[in-house]
């Protein structure tokens, strides 16, 4: 199996969200932006608890952060086998959907 065969087919899809994405990557370095899909990857496949530090939120019961390092966290929405980005950015703006 090559590094671009998925391992298995997702658990979750992206549904919403790409506008987030594409505003904040807009500014983002490059390193950013890889940390970013690498979460994002890691959401759509089930794998992100086990990868990565994560929060849920205390508004809203389906909403967690991923938190990348001090400077970048995403906010994640899980839906019914689906995911929204809620949010990408510093973790101190960070703010539920509610």
């Amino acid at each position: 199996m090559d590094m671009m065969t998925p391992k298995s087919d997702p658990k979750f899809r992206l549904e919403r969200g790409l506008d987030v994405l594409e505003n904040w990557s807009r500014t983002a370095s490059q390193a950013n932006r890889n940390a970013v899909y690498r979460a994002l990857f890691a959401v759509q496949d089930g794998s992100v608890f086990q990868r990565y530090r994560t929060i849920d939120s205390y508004a809203v019961p389906q909403e967690f952060f991923v938190f990348l390092h001090d400077e970048l966290v995403i906010g994640i929405r899980l839906d019914d086998g689906a995911f929204a980005i809620g949010y990408i950015g510093p973790a101190c703006q960070a703010r539920p959907a509610a």
